[in-house]
């Protein structure tokens, strides 16, 4: 005779959401893992309240991480930026990585694309900053970039 009252298991995960980049674990599929394990756990032996406060500390500590990888993460990309900031008014050269070729214009903006610094040279190309291969002055009353 089988027993139709006893507990059902099911995957918190089917439905697809909860996983994070890289195949990990998220806020959400973290609670809905331990509603699972509350629902699911043996009434003659619960989960002790330590271990529960030690779940939700996990969780807790989690989330901070999360929050500072991506403080730190949005600092690097201000920092690298700050950094070019002397490229302004200079003549570079480096990689277009769309043609292949190797441009060299001078420096008028630079920005974060896709999380990369980007250099914008007067003659319109863009060159991602971590292929420059030179650096120098512009020279008075010329333009490079044409």
């Amino acid at each position: 005779m089988s027993d139709s009252n006893g507990p059902v298991t099911t995957n918190p995960l089917s439905s697809g959401g909860g996983v994070g980049p890289g195949g990990r674990l998220d806020k959400q599929a973290f609670l809905m893992l331990l509603v699972a394990q509350l629902k699911n756990q043996d009434p003659m032996n619960p989960m002790q309240d330590r271990e529960f406060i030690a779940q939700l500390a996990q969780l807790n500590t989690l989330e901070q991480l999360q929050q500072l990888n991506e403080t730190v993460a949005a600092m690097a990309q201000h920092a690298a930026l700050g950094q070019v900031a002397g490229y302004l008014g200079r003549v570079v050269s480096g990689l277009d990585r769309t043609s292949g070729d190797l441009v060299t214009g001078t420096v008028v903006r630079a920005t974060i694309l896709d999380g990369a610094v980007v250099l914008e040279l007067s003659g319109g190309q863009r060159i991602d900053v971590r292929d420059v291969v030179s650096i120098g002055l512009a020279e008075a009353g010329s333009d490079s970039g044409e």
